[in-house]
């Protein structure tokens, strides 16, 4: 029988069996081979670290049956309105942690041949980065500074390198963090908080400082950093949905320095840029070797292994990055 990973009330994690909806006319039916954990958002949701209201608070509650937002899956039924699919292709969805799943077709982008499939369950998170990209407009003349060397501040790194951003700068307190990062792309490391780092933030484009700052951390009192950070008229982009909006603050920099705000979501559909649009120019760039995402997958459980991965998930960061679960 079908079963999916829930959180019943805040801290407790079950696995549990479902009933699998049969397919509509537009739908397909799926069999998941692996979901990847979204580190920062699950263990926000699980331990219920925001404040009301929030974004959190408004979106979320429990018991929680949407753990998970990505994951690759096998078709295994299509329903008789669909065109374009097959049985056995694999295709990237965004679902909770779950063995089955019935969606629409429009839901699921198609895996070219020759991604990787463990790989290619990075979609989600690199769609989410994406954003930041796009608000940045990420590319030659751009100094990008990146605070936070998570999976999104990960998938972050990536773009500016194949989007030859002119040079790139990641900010974390874990070495092992920005090792992972260096292995996509050019990327200059700073070890420690932001806080800690800001002489040689600095430095950046020759003393005229980082034109485009994104926060991927979801800490509120990060806001105040990436804004000292920022060059003269330069942007500061909030990646890191946080869970406690109330303490995020500007500072004298934001009016003295000329800064632009802006913040993303994955959510944000712009400019023509959709799950789909951006799901494929990442899979492009993952077949083309462009999108390096070597060793980021640094743990692997079953389903019987959930109370495990939430508890490495949430606990110490170092040496913890890319967590997948294996259904098949």
């Amino acid at each position: 029988m079908p079963q999916r990973i829930v959180f019943p009330e805040p801290g407790k994690v079950e696995l549990r069996s479902f009933e699998l909806p049969r397919p509509g006319p537009q739908d397909l039916q799926l069999r998941t081979l692996h979901s990847l954990v979204s580190i920062g958002t699950e263990c926000t949701l699980l331990h219920q670290r925001y404040e009301r209201p929030s974004h959190f608070s408004k979106m979320f509650s429990f018991p929680q049956l949407k753990t998970g937002v990505q994951a690759v899956a096998r078709i295994e039924a299509i329903g008789a309105e669909v065109r374009g699919f097959s049985i056995g292709q694999p295709v990237y969805i965004r679902q909770a942690h779950c063995s089955h799943a019935t969606l629409p077709s429009k839901d699921c982008s198609p895996i070219p041949a020759g991604a990787d499939l463990r790989q290619a369950s990075w979609a989600g998170l690199a769609k989410t980065a994406y954003r930041a990209a796009w608000a940045g407009r990420f590319g030659p003349g751009q100094n990008v500074l990146i605070i936070g060397a998570g999976p999104v501040g990960q998938m972050a790194v990536r773009w500016a390198h194949v989007m030859k951003a002119e040079s790139i700068t990641l900010v974390d307190p874990c070495q092992s963090r920005l090792d992972m990062a260096a292995l996509g792309g050019r990327v200059r490391g700073l070890c420690g908080e932001a806080a800690q780092c800001q002489e040689a933030l600095a430095e950046i484009a020759d003393g005229h400082g980082a034109s485009v700052v994104v926060d991927s951390t979801g800490h509120p009192e990060v806001l105040g950093d990436a804004l000292n950070a920022a060059g003269r008229y330069g942007k500061v982009i909030l990646l890191g949905d946080t869970g406690y909006p109330s303490q995020q603050h500007l500072n004298s920099a934001m009016m003295s320095k000329g800064l632009t705000l802006q913040a993303v979501h994955e959510s944000h559909d712009i400019d023509g840029w959709t799950q789909e649009r951006i799901d494929s120019l990442f899979f492009d760039h993952l077949v083309s070797g462009q999108f390096q995402l070597q060793g980021l997958i640094t743990h692997e459980f079953m389903p019987e292994d959930f109370e495990r991965v939430y508890e490495t998930a949430c606990g110490d960061p170092r040496d913890v990055m890319g967590l997948l679960i294996g259904w098949s």
